[in-house]
């Protein structure tokens, strides 16, 4: 069928950004509006999402829809909260892809210009060309790294 997704199965990586510092990645496909219901792939993804510590949203930036770019996201931000009020709380990246397109790129200006302030800045790559991938990979590098120093001092704290 015509699903809005390709992936069946989510698939795990290893990406390194500096001597001795990596994260585990998991590709995780799009989700459908109903996902949360069990549509599609819907609860088996979701489960997986639920052991995340930091989510990265992936926007094909070249085929947003100009009346509304974020409507993509906005679904699936639905479902995750559908779901789990948790998913809904986890830390997120916004990256907007295929900028190496014309369209791709003068789209990711109105993108950041409708991104809510929370999840600002708007991150730029190409996957086809690598523009902006190293710089989005420390940047995440940089959140998971922080994200654990908050969880080691809430640890500290509680136990205290």
């Amino acid at each position: 069928a015509d699903y809005p997704f390709t992936t069946l199965v989510p698939n795990l990586g290893v990406v390194g950004y500096g001597e001795g510092k990596s994260f585990v990645v998991a590709d995780i496909p799009g989700l459908i509006e109903g996902a949360h219901e069990g549509h599609g792939l819907g609860h088996k993804f979701l489960r997986h999402v639920m052991r995340t510590n930091l989510l990265i949203h992936l926007i094909d930036a070249s085929k947003i829809d100009r009346d509304d770019p974020l409507a993509d996201w906005k679904t699936v931000n639905r479902e995750l909260a559908l779901f789990d009020r948790e998913l809904a709380e986890k830390p997120q990246i916004v990256v907007a892809n295929k900028i190496d397109l014309p369209e791709g790129r003068e789209n990711t200006k109105l993108l950041a210009q409708k991104l809510p302030k929370e999840f600002r800045p708007l991150h730029t790559i190409s996957g086809a060309t690598t523009e902006g991938v190293k710089k989005l990979v420390q940047t995440i590098g940089s959140k998971l790294e922080n994200i654990r120093r908050d969880r080691e001092v809430e640890r500290d704290a509680a136990g205290a």
